[in-house]
């Protein structure tokens, strides 16, 4: 009897550590904004043959955060279901989860390419 009075109420401590760690919109949001910043500096280091700390990389970097940025806060929705919240956005009709939230980290969802053999 201790046991299950022992494991239900762990359950009851982990499941309010959730409730209460549970991120919102705007952590969805930078979270995605940090991969988006993330890849556009790639790019631009590829494309220009510059250093990552160019002024051309920050530039581009920045002009491309604060447009994803519009874009996200009017394409991306967030549902939340008290222990985790999921991120999703629509875009031509079809509806696509790019973020899971637990315990105030935002997991996201990235598609190495589209043939799915994992290779770029």
């Amino acid at each position: 009897m201790k046991a299950i009075t022992y494991t239900l109420f762990a359950l009851l401590i982990i499941a309010c550590a959730c409730v209460m760690t549970c991120p919102d919109k705007s952590d969805h949001t930078d979270a995605l904004k940090e991969i988006i910043n993330d890849k556009l500096a790639q790019e631009l280091v590829q494309k220009t043959d510059a250093e990552p700390d160019d002024g051309i990389t920050i530039l581009g970097s920045m002009i491309g955060t604060g447009i994803a940025g519009l874009f996200l806060d009017g394409m991306l929705q967030v549902d939340n279901y008290f222990v985790c919240s999921v991120g999703r956005i629509k875009f031509e009709g079809e509806e696509y989860i790019v973020s899971i939230g637990v315990l105030n980290h935002v997991f996201t969802l990235e598609n190495k390419n589209t043939d799915g053999t994992g290779q770029d």
